[in-house]
C-alpha cells in the first residue's frame, strides 16, 4: 500500500486545491446552500445505510418471532410424538386383542380375526384401501400389533350402474364418500405384544 501513497497524493493534491479554490469563489449564500445540501445528503445516507434497515427489522421482528414460535411448538410436538413412539407404554395381550376385535369393523363387515399363539390373523374380503392403512397405523399405536406377513390382492369393485330412467342420477353423498374404488382381499398376520 505504501507504493500507492505517493501516486494518490499526486492525484489528490491538485483536486483538493481546485476544490478549495472553487469554494473560495462562491458567495456566502452559495456556501450555506452547499453546506445545507451536504448535510441533507449525509443525513439521507445515514438514514438509508444505518437507520432504515434497523427500523425495518424492528417492524418485522414480531411476525418473525411468531413464525419462529410456531415452528418451535411444532418441533416440540414432533419431538414428543417421536418419544412416545420410541417408548410405547406396555399393553397387555388381552387389551391388544380387545382393541383389534373392537376396531375390526373399520375393515368391512366381512373382516374376521383369529388368534394363534402370539399372532393374530385378520382375514379381509373387499376391505377398503382408505380404511386399511389407518387401521394398521392405529393397530400399531393402540394395540402394539405389528404386521409380520401380508398376503393381499386387489379386487375390483363392480361398476355402479349408469343412471337411467329408473335409476336416480344423483348418489347420496355418504354412499359416495364411504365407498373406495380400491379394495383388498387376503390375510394379514400381526404379532401381538
Amino acid at each position: 500500500m505504501s507504493r500507492w501513497t505517493p501516486q494518490l497524493q499526486a492525484v489528490a493534491a491538485p483536486l483538493r486545491a481546485s476544490l478549495i479554490a472553487a469554494w473560495a469563489q462562491r458567495s456566502a449564500r452559495e456556501r450555506q446552500l452547499l453546506s445545507l445540501a451536504a448535510v441533507v445528503l449525509a443525513l439521507a445516507a445515514v438514514w438509508r445505510i444505518a437507520l432504515a434497515p434497523a427500523l425495518q427489522t424492528w417492524h418485522e421482528a414480531p411476525a418473525r418471532q411468531a413464525a419462529l414460535d410456531r415452528q418451535s411448538a411444532q418441533m416440540r410436538q414432533l419431538k414428543a410424538q417421536a418419544q412416545s413412539l420410541k417408548k410405547p407404554s406396555a399393553i397387555s395381550r388381552a387389551d391388544a386383542v380387545q382393541w383389534l376385535e373392537r376396531n375390526l369393523s373399520g375393515l368391512g363387515a366381512d373382516a374376521k380375526l383369529s388368534l394363534q399363539g402370539e399372532r393374530a390373523t385378520v382375514s379381509l374380503q373387499a376391505a377398503p384401501a382408505d380404511g386399511l392403512a389407518p387401521w394398521l397405523q392405529q393397530a400399531r399405536e393402540h394395540a402394539q400389533a405389528l404386521p409380520v406377513q401380508a398376503q393381499l390382492r386387489q379386487v375390483s369393485v363392480p361398476a355402479a350402474a349408469k343412471p337411467g330412467p329408473a335409476t336416480p342420477a344423483v348418489k347420496a353423498p355418504d354412499a359416495a364418500a364411504s365407498s373406495s374404488a380400491v379394495r383388498w382381499s387376503g390375510t394379514l398376520v400381526l404379532s401381538l405384544p
